[in-house]
């Protein structure tokens, strides 16, 4: 077998310490190169977690073989992913090995999916997707590219979440509800209807507090 191409991960916070320790989890430890964060940051150069942490800065110089996983907040984590599509790179997903989907489950490229998730049928992540420890999709439903899904979030059955939104963590949504694209659903709150583009929903039922720019 050849040698396997480096990932790097972009963010070297919180949750992009918690992807290495995925990466360990999955025995794939060793394709991690190190973390990639922005400049102002103050980071570059520094070791975490015991990798090193690289200048985003400096990419443009990278041989294209190396590929990229976004472990940060959703609005930032697509501007630099689209940065790093425009300068050729591809990127990588992580999968925790005690995830449960089913065959019929599609997972794009770039995603990230913690422990203790449960992906059931008939389901479609898009790229890009983030979806952190111990949620749960129904059958039939839809993650849109660069959706966030907070740890402990429960999605029924035949739901669709648009491009960019972010759910809260333990959010619950029910069966046949749709999550408008850029969306924002607050942790602990239980969506019983559509929620619009581009706004916070919060409370017991979910209503819309917010419309964001």
């Amino acid at each position: 077998m050849g040698a396997v191409n480096p990932v790097y991960i972009i963010g070297a916070g919180g949750f992009g310490r918690e992807t290495l320790n995925l990466y360990r989890d999955a025995g794939r430890e060793g394709e991690v190169a190190g973390f990639v964060v922005e400049d102002a940051y103050g980071r570059p150069g520094e070791v975490v977690e015991g990798k090193p942490v690289f200048a985003w800065s400096a990419i443009g110089g990278w041989a294209r073989e190396a590929r990229f996983v976004g472990a940060i907040g959703s609005a930032e984590r697509g501007r630099l992913i689209a940065e790093a599509e425009r300068l050729g790179f591809g990127f990588d997903t992580v999968v925790h090995p005690t995830v449960l989907a089913g065959p019929s489950v599609r997972i794009g490229e770039g995603c990230i999916v913690c422990a203790g998730t449960i992906l059931t049928v008939q389901i479609d992540v898009g790229p890009h997707t983030i979806i952190n420890l111990a949620c749960t999709v129904g059958h039939d439903s839809t993650l849109g590219r660069l959706v966030t899904l907070s740890p402990g979030v429960n999605v029924s059955g035949h739901v669709a979440v648009e491009d960019g939104a972010f759910v809260g963590s333990g959010a619950v949504i029910i069966e046949k509800v749709r999550i408008g694209e850029g969306a924002i659903v607050g942790a602990g709150s239980v969506v019983t209807r559509d929620v619009p583009p581009r706004v916070v929903a919060v409370g017991v039922p979910a209503r819309v507090i917010k419309q964001l720019t």
